[in-house]
């Protein structure tokens, strides 16, 4: 089964507060200090004051942060490293939402690097927990053990299809959300969705896991199946679609972040089918972020150009990427 084309990230978020503190504490001086402790143990890791940092729109939309945290820029606390792959939010919903990132699939070696830095926290400080109720947080679907896995995968043919609505049907009752891909309440921009696990407090971190896999894995299956389906069905009109977005996308003088969104769907699919190939496919999943408004902004010191230089440029970043990384 071919995971890596479908999942774009795997993301293991820790929950965790503080003893005899406040969930809602604004004091930036508190969560400094827990900072502190982070970086002295991993000086690869460097903490920053969120409001100092002019690209915080960007991490945002390349789900790097929460919109919860965004709105904390006052008192929160970014600790991160080169590549982004740990990102720890200080002062979100909970004092600490401890984040291990891959770009690909890999929930167990995910989990292991977001656990390694909550096993070094409570080694210095007192953190909130119940005998009952385990790792206590604001939100009480994250009781227990404060984990939520989270697996964002394009699922295109499901999309297409409409068939999306009987996977939401399915995973209705059971121990697993799916949302858009900037969490609830978001759309599925891109046919792409997050698949996370909630209210999992009579659960250990292994059985989540492996909860998480086994959907994931059945998901997949789902989404091959029907991709095979379209192909069998009308192989010239899929060719056809994604050859079309390689001209919009490698042809346009202009291009709207939507408009890079509606097209990169095709040529993920087109890469699934083997009618397009590139030295490195992940070019495509970043380029679904990388386009994004405030990232463009930020990335080309573009905070005074009209819409329209914006659009040219990032025109010029997606041509100039997918025409150096395709294999001809």
């Amino acid at each position: 089964m071919n995971l890596d084309n479908l999942v774009m990230t795997t993301r293991i978020r820790l929950a965790r507060n503080l003893a005899h503190v406040p969930f809602d504490t604004k004091e930036r001086s508190f969560f400094k200090r827990i900072a502190n402790s982070i970086t002295h143990y991993n000086p690869d890791l460097s903490a920053f004051n969120l409001n100092d940092l002019p690209m915080r729109d960007s991490l945002f939309e390349q789900h790097l942060i929460s919109a919860d945290f965004l709105q904390n820029a006052n008192t929160g606390i970014l600790v991160t490293n080169h590549d982004n792959s740990i990102n720890i939010m200080l002062g979100e919903e909970d004092h600490l939402r401890i984040q291990a990132i891959t770009s690909h699939y890999e929930l167990w070696q995910t989990y292991q690097t977001a656990k390694r830095i909550a096993d070094q926290l409570e080694n210095d400080f007192e953190i909130a927990k119940d005998s009952r109720l385990g790792y206590l947080t604001k939100c009480p679907t994250n009781l227990g053990g404060g984990l939520r896995a989270s697996v964002m995968i394009y699922l295109p043919a499901l999309t297409i299809t409409k068939k999306i609505v009987d996977v939401f049907k399915e995973l209705d009752n059971q121990k697993i959300t799916i949302r858009g891909v900037y969490g609830e309440n978001s759309d599925s921009s891109g046919c792409i969705y997050q698949i996370s696990n909630q209210n999992c407090i009579t659960m250990n971190d292994a059985d989540v896991l492996k909860m998480m896999h086994q959907i994931i894995t059945k998901i997949v299956a789902m989404e091959l199946n029907l991709e095979r389906e379209l192909w069998q069905k009308s192989p010239d009109k899929i060719i056809d679609k994604v050859m079309r977005a390689w001209g919009i996308l490698t042809n346009a003088h202009l291009l709207t972040s939507d408009e890079v969104v509606e097209q990169l769907v095709w040529i993920k699919l087109g890469i699934g089918f083997k009618i397009l190939s590139f030295r490195n496919n992940r070019i495509i999943d970043e380029l679904f972020f990388l386009t994004k408004p405030a990232t463009i902004i930020n990335n080309y010191h573009l905070q005074n150009a009209s819409q329209v230089e914006r659009d040219k440029k990032r025109a010029e970043e997606v041509r100039g990427k997918l025409l150096f990384f395709r294999m001809k």
